[in-house]
């Protein structure tokens, strides 16, 4: 049994809310005190099912969301299908990037979170087709670090990959119900060469959508340059037909730069896998990073 307490935002097929879970002597879920319940109404059953039936196949991981059941209610006299979810208290990659971009050790640190679940649903044999910060979660944890207890490690959120309505299984071609009227799947600023082109979507398509991530992280903005008034065509033809790839700004650490360039590659089979990317000095090597606020925090891991 579960009361409903706010509104937490909308899915790509429903609407999702916090829960505050009453269990009761009739219940056998074992749920944490706070869920997120993620509701679809009846003339969307078929892309719930799917997003079910995903997590279903994709848990084990703890970068990926995890899914507790699901269940039917009702309203206004209609059926209305519930997933009751893994609440994510840090809320999304989205809502944490900043106009000016993220701090060094926070990027490579979600970034590593990132290629950790995404390695697990490519070994699975699936693709999730649709990866960007509004689908990558943070769960909460401790940023405290005490310099006497290193190289102990450090507890931080935890990213967690959700939102698994476009995911589909690697190799398989042709339509699906994870795609669009048109064939695409995923959002345009995200999109891979060879999903704009050919509709190709395999582990690789991932790893460009991880760049471009990545990259947004780095600036607080879109790894490609655009405008309110870009239209998304215009976005695709870029992304398709021409020999462009996303800028990398000079800044950007050496480090940082050739982990870029081993995913923002326009031929897929010269990108790097999930696997390849997490043994990169970006994100693999023992790291001490200091950031300066109003008091000196430290942060490190080991691999």
């Amino acid at each position: 049994m579960m009361k409903i307490s706010r509104p937490l935002g909308r899915g790509s097929f429903g609407f999702v809310s916090l829960a505050v879970s009453q269990p009761n002597d009739e219940s056998k879920l074992d749920l944490p005190s706070l869920v997120a319940i993620k509701s679809a109404e009846v003339f969307q059953l078929h892309s719930f099912q799917k997003e079910c039936n995903m997590h279903a196949i994709l848990h084990g991981s703890p970068h990926i969301l995890r899914c507790f059941g699901s269940f039917v209610s009702e309203k206004n006299g209609f059926p209305v299908y519930n997933m009751v979810l893994e609440y994510a208290s840090g809320g999304s990659l989205a809502d944490t990037i900043r106009s000016t971009g993220l701090p060094d050790f926070r990027v490579r640190w979600y970034t590593r979170g990132l290629l950790k679940g995404l390695s697990h649903i490519h070994k699975l044999g699936y693709v999730h087709c649709d990866i960007k910060p509004h689908n990558i979660l943070l769960g909460g944890g401790s940023s405290r670090f005490n310099l006497n207890t290193w190289p102990k490690r450090l507890t931080q959120e935890t990213v967690k990959i959700a939102d698994f309505g476009q995911t589909k299984k690697a190799g398989k071609m042709g339509t699906d119900d994870g795609q669009r009227h048109d064939g695409r799947r995923g959002s345009p600023l995200f999109m891979a060469p060879e999903s704009v082109l050919y509709q190709e979507y395999e582990p690789y398509s991932d790893i460009w959508a991880v760049g471009c991530t990545v990259l947004q992280m780095m600036t607080g903005k879109p790894a490609w340059k655009c405008d309110l008034e870009t239209e998304t065509c215009a976005i695709l033809y870029r992304i398709g037909f021409t020999e462009k790839v996303p800028e990398i700004p000079s800044w950007v650490s050496e480090e940082g730069r050739d982990f870029l360039r081993k995913c923002l590659v326009r031929d897929p089979k010269s990108r790097w896998t999930a696997d390849m990317l997490l043994g990169h000095p970006f994100v693999s090597s023992r790291l001490m990073m200091k950031e300066a606020t109003k008091k000196e925090l430290c942060f490190c891991y080991e691999v």
